[in-house]
């Protein structure tokens, strides 16, 4: 069951469903707007259910989930209402929230997740998700991790709906704490710059960093406290408009008003262009008894068509592994199931020295 499958990422999630299952599934879509959601379900075909669901509501919630194996959640809760729900009918869930709050909600469930065996996975999709299953890759074989970095270059031509843009402008106007000459500072989040490589382009690009909620779960998997995330956009002139938005407390006022027409503005789509977005993770640390760098970077042709992908195939894995409690995508998933048969969908490149 998809919840929130009406929007932007919802829909390119089914698709990726119907893709990773071969068909061989029966696939249930909810909404909150009926018409709408019966609309999209006529559109799919494929044996595709519409089923009303109110995120306020738990009458709505268990009603909708009867029967169900697995549920994937798009739409944003204020509570993790859906997973509790879940956990309670021993359902799996999978929910692409990038929010450290939220998933700290979640993970207050999980010992009522493992005593119902069952799991429930928050930060599923490309950055969380498949950014943390990098850096796991990135970290093996090493003794010790002095430093990591992952950089995120985002494509100004994404195809992102109003909430992913708010999502990330939520989290680069966050305060950031970091590591500095191994004192714990802080700094406003996109202000601090770095260069770093992504192998297929010429040139380093200058990143900003940014708080993130995968960073303290990624710290307690690797036993590290230096992991700093960074992101910018392919255009350095997008880069300073967001960072003057920022500054002047125009994303403060985003939030407020919701502004979907100045939003769309700065953010459009041209699907007759690309929308590659890179990510790097660099390490540094002791590497066969010798201090050594190791970068490992993947590009991909679409930001949410890859949080699709990564979603469908932890879908498949939940059902296929005996997973319990909260656990994040780099706990039971690395790069080779996560592409398998998806090989075009991406390009890999590792160095070390």
């Amino acid at each position: 069951m998809v919840v929130g499958a009406s929007g932007v990422l919802g829909r390119m999630i089914c698709t990726k469903l119907f893709n990773v299952f071969n068909s061989q599934m029966e696939l249930i879509i909810t909404d909150y707007k009926a018409e709408r959601g019966m609309n999209l379900a006529r559109f799919l075909g494929k044996e595709t259910e519409f089923r009303y669901l109110d995120v306020m509501d738990k009458e709505s919630i268990l009603k909708s989930i009867k029967g169900v194996d697995i549920v994937l959640i798009t739409v944003k809760q204020a509570h993790p209402y859906i997973q509790r729900c879940c956990i309670e009918n021993q359902i799996a869930c999978i929910d692409v929230t990038p929010f450290y709050d939220f998933v700290s909600e979640i993970k207050l469930l999980h010992s009522e997740a493992k005593r119902n065996e069952i799991a429930s996975v928050p930060m599923s999709g490309f950055f969380p998700g498949l950014s943390g299953v990098l850096a796991s890759k990135a970290a093996e074989g090493f003794h010790e991790i002095h430093e990591m970095n992952i950089g995120l270059l985002q494509s100004t031509n994404a195809k992102a709906g109003l909430t992913g843009i708010l999502d990330m402008l939520a989290i680069i106007s966050e305060r950031v704490d970091y590591i500095r000459s191994g004192d714990a500072v802080s700094c406003s989040g996109f202000t601090k710059t770095k260069e770093m490589n992504f192998k297929d382009l010429p040139i380093p690009k200058s990143v900003r960093l940014i708080k993130h909620a995968e960073k303290d779960y990624l710290s307690q998997h690797l036993g590290t406290d230096n992991i700093n995330y960074w992101t910018s956009w392919d255009s350095q002139v997008f880069n300073k408009l967001i960072s003057l938005m920022r500054y002047l407390g125009v994303i403060k006022m985003l939030f407020k008003f919701r502004n979907s027409r100045f939003l769309s503005k700065i953010a459009r789509h041209n699907p007759a262009k690309g929308e590659i977005a890179r990510l790097t993770v660099e390490v540094k640390g002791i590497l066969n008894s010798k201090v050594s760098t190791r970068e490992l970077c993947i590009s991909v042709p679409s930001d949410y068509q890859t949080t699709a992908l990564v979603t469908a195939r932890l879908a498949e894995s939940l059902l296929c592994k005996n997973i319990k409690g909260m656990v994040l995508p780099f706990e039971f998933m690395d790069l080779e199931e996560i592409f398998s048969d998806s090989k075009d969908h991406f390009v890999l490149t590792q160095s070390t020295n």
